[in-house]
């Protein structure tokens, strides 16, 4: 085979002879002359002008002197342009729909077929090219997407773990039928709870939920703690610390990590006193007393469990889109954005435009007054700071808003382990547009003052390491996964860099970032 001699140092396979300095590839791609910006082993950010060699789906050289390549090969010239590892978004719900809910996707077949045709696509158009799904109810749906030609690497954690009688069951207000079919976990330590004598409890144990969850591939198990902080009366069972613990015991055991939904300071407090690996949303949920519901000045209490999160290396995913989402759902300027045109065809844009796609608007307007109902102890205090019903909208996702950042400012000044996540699809708000949603996110975290260097490892390094992916994710070293990304501008420099993308590279294929627009 003809020798092909170019610049960089190498670092080979064991198959290769390192006294030639030659790499032997089948089906590769040359990344030249293009400044790298990569975390190394330890986390550390590093940049440096090199090649980058791709063989299929594996890197198989990084490089910064002379060395030899045998094979086939394609070149892509980096010169002034900047090498990034692919994305990772720690935290979707891929099965959900930004738009529609369960009654539109029954009336609306082909709207649900377009998005999911362009789903994989347009988390591709932003860079992210590993999606971890945190609630695997609908297998057959991720089964789908993974089998796409094009698209995203998907992660899973298995059906999320709770408690009979949790939040969810009675906001859902599931019939007892339906809840004993549930892969619920048998708190044996509360007695409150009551089961038919005909149910099989052991079925529904740490160990065998955790099991289960581990011999159908998934990576995680994600559980929820929810309290009287959201302003509803307390009607629902929380998780008991020592099933907690049990639970994250077993799913140690497995190889997997712990995720919990817990917004809340008595959550966050709960998740990490009982061994939970990453927490899932900000602290936006900071007291129960409804005459300082509104107060962002945080308590001692709060800072102190904060800087503890952090000192233990807790993963903390503040999902700002799950708060500002909705309030970009009341405000109804999103619609208007010209990159949707990229993203949805004009049938999707006119549909979201559309009356029936105001159920999300409607649903978060009528939240007040249901809180109201139904907690009228808790609510009077906030009505009575506002005259307007317009007023009391700004106030609240002010103050969830200036608490989030609060929480990442904290975190991020005193070197927290934050993962980046969007919550996308949560709710089906329509306006978790994927791979939009995650460029949103992330100016959130810069507006909030956290550093270009600490989204660039939170996306990349952080996320991987945490959901112990870091053997093929999370940075540009030999033997991991081939997927990258070519930028016009450096992600160091300014956040509008992860919106100037040239190249998506995923197992090992480069495609144009044209290429994955509605409009080529």
């Amino acid at each position: 085979m003809k020798k092909i001699l170019f610049l960089g140092i190498i670092l080979l396979f064991a198959s290769c002879k390192p006294e030639n300095n030659t790499v032997a590839i089948t089906d590769g791609l040359l990344i030249e002359n293009i400044t790298i910006i990569t975390p190394d082993s330890q986390g550390i950010i590093n940049s440096s002008v090199g090649n980058v060699i791709l063989d299929g789906a594996v890197i198989v050289a990084v490089a910064d002197s002379t060395t030899l390549i045998e094979g086939k090969f394609r070149r892509i010239d980096g010169t002034g342009k900047y090498l990034i590892p692919g994305l990772i978004d720690s935290h979707v719900h891929l099965n959900n729909i930004a738009g529609l809910n369960y009654q539109l996707r029954q009336t609306h077949p082909l709207l649900v077929e377009e998005y999911f045709e362009r789903l994989p696509k347009n988390f591709l158009y932003y860079g992210y090219t590993t999606l971890i799904d945190v609630d695997n109810y609908a297998p057959q749906t991720i089964d789908n997407l993974q089998n796409v030609p094009i698209g995203p690497q998907i992660y899973t954690c298995g059906r999320k773990i709770q408690v009979m009688d949790d939040f969810e069951m009675i906001m859902n207000e599931l019939p007892s039928s339906e809840k004993m079919k549930l892969p619920f976990l048998h708190d044996k330590y509360n007695e409150r709870i009551s089961y038919p004598d005909t149910l099989n409890l052991d079925q529904h144990s740490p160990e065998v939920l955790v099991k289960r969850i581990s011999s159908q591939g998934n990576i995680c198990v994600k559980t929820l703690y929810e309290d009287t902080s959201s302003g509803l009366p307390m009607v629902w069972e929380l998780p008991s610390k020592e099933i907690t613990k049990e639970l994250v015991q077993a799913a140690h055991e497995e190889g997997l990590c712990v995720v919990m939904h817990a917004p809340s300071y008595e959550g966050q407090r709960f998740a990490m006193e009982n061994g939970v690996d990453i927490i899932a949303h900000a602290m936006w949920n900071w007291t129960s007393d409804p005459e300082k519901f509104l107060d962002t000045n945080i308590p001692s209490t709060h800072k102190a469990l904060v800087m503890e999160i952090a000192e233990r290396g807790i993963g903390y995913q503040p999902t700002f889109r799950t708060i500002l989402g909705e309030l970009d759902i009341l405000e109804d300027k999103l619609i208007e954005n010209p990159e949707l045109s990229m993203l949805y065809s004009e049938a999707f844009i006119d549909f979201l435009k559309s009356e029936d796609a105001q159920w999300g608007k409607q649903m978060i307007l009528n939240r007040p007054k249901f809180l109201a109902k139904v907690n009228p102890s808790f609510f009077h205090p906030i009505r009575n700071t506002v005259e307007t019903d317009e007023q009391l909208f700004d106030v609240l996702y002010d103050s969830y808003k200036m608490k989030i950042e609060t929480m990442v400012r904290l975190l991020s000044e005193n070197d927290g382990n934050l993962l980046f996540g969007t919550d996308n699809g949560a709710m089906n708000m329509k306006t978790h547009v994927p791979g939009l949603n995650g460029y949103l996110e992330m100016n959130h975290w810069v507006d909030a003052g956290v550093p270009l260097e600490h989204v660039f490892k939170a996306a990349t390094y952080n996320n991987a390491k945490s959901f112990d992916l870091l053997d093929s994710l999370g940075s540009i070293e030999v033997g991991k996964k081939a997927n990258l990304l070519v930028l016009d501008s450096s992600p160091l420099e300014s956040i509008n860099a992860y919106n100037e993308i040239l190249t998506v590279i995923v197992k090992g294929m480069a495609i144009s970032r044209n290429e994955l627009g509605v409009k080529k």
